[in-house]
């Protein structure tokens, strides 16, 4: 009997795995990163892509790099990025096609990754809720969606955390960051968000949630607009960060 059940599994896998290759060939699924065609193994990005993507490994140690960076801008107690940032990279290039380009499954799927590693940290291990920098309502309204919204929904599914909404709004509908200075980038977000409700006595550790880090400029806005109202740990993670 037990080895008709194997029998029957190997057969159905199989099954599965020719029906797969059959949608392929009809609807062929593109790796985001490189536009090869990918495997029936394979999900949004091919494994040559997956090996290629500069890993920061900070999950593993608290005193990196980014942590180093922010903490000199509000009480901090983790940081973490997924990988490096360079403005021409292929991380930059999938953080502009989920951002711009209405891919948000790959946003969702960059955000496990990053829950995957988060579940190996030692040092977020106590996370009371999660929290995404927020979009300004006419910005959502034209994306669709909140990009730094889906990699803490991503986040929370992975860590069994709850997301925390609506607690922090953004009231300025800044320029975008990415083309202007490093003084102009700290001025566009001063005063850019607010907490509107004081979060519950039980939630000590919030896990606020970016996409990309360049200057640290909103998320200590962010922090500033948390921390006011609520005496939290506040720790920070995102997909990439540049240093």
């Amino acid at each position: 009997m037990f080895f008709l059940i194997l029998v029957s599994d190997a057969s159905k896998m199989t099954t599965l795995k020719t029906w797969n290759a059959f949608v392929d060939l009809i609807f062929p699924r593109v790796c985001l990163g490189c536009k090869r065609h990918l495997n029936f193994y394979e999900k949004v990005l091919c494994l040559g892509c997956r090996l290629d993507l500069p890993l920061t490994h900070f999950h593993k140690k608290r005193e990196n790099p980014l942590f180093h960076k922010l903490k000199l801008n509000f009480p901090l107690e983790n940081a973490s990025a997924l990988f490096y940032f360079e403005k021409e990279g292929k991380v930059a290039q999938m953080i502009h096609q989920f951002k711009y380009l209405d891919q948000p499954q790959l946003g969702l799927y960059l955000g496990h990754w990053l829950g995957d590693t988060l579940l190996e940290s030692p040092y977020l291990k106590k996370i009371d809720g999660i929290i995404p920098v927020p979009l300004h309502p006419s910005k959502k309204r034209k994306r669709g969606y909140n990009q730094a919204a889906l990699i803490a929904t991503a986040l929370s599914e992975k860590l069994k955390v709850p997301l925390v909404k609506k607690t922090l709004i953004r009231l300025k509908k800044t320029q975008s960051l990415a083309h202007i200075g490093y003084d102009q980038r700290w001025r566009e977000v001063d005063h850019a968000f607010k907490s509107r409700k004081t979060l519950p006595l039980e939630m000590k550790h919030v896990l606020l949630v970016d996409d990309v880090i360049t200057t640290g400029a909103t998320l200590t806005a962010c922090a500033t607009a948390l921390l006011k109202k609520n005496p939290l740990k506040l720790s920070i993670v995102s997909l990439a960060c540049r240093l």
